[in-house]
């Protein structure tokens, strides 16, 4: 190719983003018919049912009322002055817990998941993570030079599928030196589902028997709880933490967290990766390591949205108006997702095993040909490898009773097409 240096190992070919595409797709529908003739059920953000953005009114006080030097000032590498606090705040609620945690501000959810791969793996190793996934884990995987490898999510009882990722998990150790397992949970994108507690206790089991067994292995385990707080209780969704305990000295424990969901700020662009530390050593390295990382990729982050997490997790009145307005948002999502769940059922569309949060999978073969369909249609859902994702978390409970039908016999054709 003639005028371009680019090196090698970024000439690639690149397809537009899926969700991304349906989306824009589903926006020219709705100019052209109106909204009401229209399910755009594609992006992972919370709309009312006007369809306007849903933004906890706490958060947006405190955007519109903030000094312009809080917002337009840079922030510290790690993060500004309280930060470390107001995650641990968010993460655990108040009171000490027995980690030691240290927290790195990043990009969003998406930055944490590029600093794990970048840092806790090396070029060429594997990441291990289960088949129904958020897809750009894979592309922040090939970005820097690893691999994505999955797992089965279920097993044939729909519950989490331990011995399957019992025995990748074993595979990988063999094969590299450094191993991560990445568990998106609760309320996992794209399925909605969220392991039990006991699953997790079986899952961390594993890790601990794995890490004892290959003593010259290192294993991150890393939680994306990106969507914790539009599951259960904050109690019940915090249990999984509970989990991580007497762990070898060759393990360690990691969050990926986001202010995008539960503090409704998609675009703010801001979210942490956690350190559970067991020790405080642990934990200092870490944030040693990922603050390097930080000023070498994208120097700070977004301090307003900082300013905010700390505003209200160190104000226990702020937090607890926080909580309750995330509170009315989690039902109304859950709600439409509950409701499309049970309407698929009676109508005998598949889905993945739904507990709660934005999204819903629903198996089927050739998934860009049914979405294809399902567009005609003027209903709008992202294809996947193994499937399709809606979204209850952007589309009304009335389109959420009526999608089900319409999918399930998009479902059909592209079946008979494919004989």
């Amino acid at each position: 190719m003639d005028y371009v240096t680019l090196a090698k190992h970024s000439v690639r070919e690149y397809a537009p983003d899926k969700i991304f595409e349906a989306s824009q797709k589903a926006k020219a529908s709705i100019a052209r018919l109106g909204e009401d003739q229209v399910i755009n059920s594609t992006l992972g953000e919370c709309l009312d049912d006007e369809g306007r953005l849903m933004v906890l009114p706490v958060v947006e006080h405190l955007l519109r009322t903030m000094p312009v030097e809080e917002i337009c000032s840079y922030a510290p590498i790690a993060g500004i002055a309280g930060f470390n606090e107001a995650v641990e705040i968010s993460l655990f609620g108040e009171g000490k817990n027995r980690f030691h945690v240290s927290a790195v501000a990043t990009p969003g959810g998406c930055g944490a998941l590029r600093h794990l791969v970048w840092n806790f793996l090396d070029e060429g190793d594997a990441m291990l993570t289960t088949d129904w996934h958020w897809g750009p884990y894979r592309n922040i995987c090939e970005e820097h030079g690893r691999k994505l490898e999955t797992f089965p999510m279920f097993d044939d009882q729909d519950n989490f599928h331990v011995e399957a990722m019992e025995e990748s998990l074993e595979a990988l150790l063999k094969r590299q030196k450094q191993v991560v397992l990445a568990l998106n949970t609760p309320a996992n994108n794209p399925t909605g589902y969220s392991m039990t507690k006991e699953e997790m206790d079986r899952t961390v089991e594993v890790i601990r028997r794995c890490g004892k067994q290959y003593p010259d292995r290192n294993i991150t385990f890393c939680l994306d709880v990106s969507y914790i707080d539009f599951d259960d209780t904050f109690e019940r969704t915090r249990e999984i933490f509970d989990s991580i305990r007497d762990m070898p000295a060759n393990t360690m424990a990691l969050a990926v967290f986001s202010m995008s969901k539960s503090y409704t700020m998609c675009g703010m662009r801001c979210g942490a990766l956690v350190c559970l530390g067991e020790t405080e050593e642990a934990a200092e390295t870490f944030k040693a390591a990922m603050s390097y990382s930080s000023r070498s990729v994208w120097s700070n982050v977004v301090r307003a949205a900082q300013k905010v997490l700390v505003d209200i997790n160190l104000n226990p009145e702020l937090k607890a108006e926080a909580d309750r307005q995330r509170e009315g948002f989690k039902k109304q999502i859950s709600a439409r997702g509950q409701a499309f769940y049970r309407e698929a059922k009676e109508v005998g569309l598949k889905c993945c095993p739904y507990r709660n949060g934005y999204f819903i999978a629903i198996p089927c073969e050739n998934p860009a040909r049914v979405a294809q369909i399902l567009c005609e249609e003027n209903v709008f859902v992202v294809p996947l490898a193994k499937g399709l994702r809606f979204s209850p978390c952007a589309v009304t409970m009335e389109k959420c009773l009526r999608a089900p039908k319409l999918i399930r016999a998009a479902v059909e054709k592209g079946k008979e097409e494919s004989r």
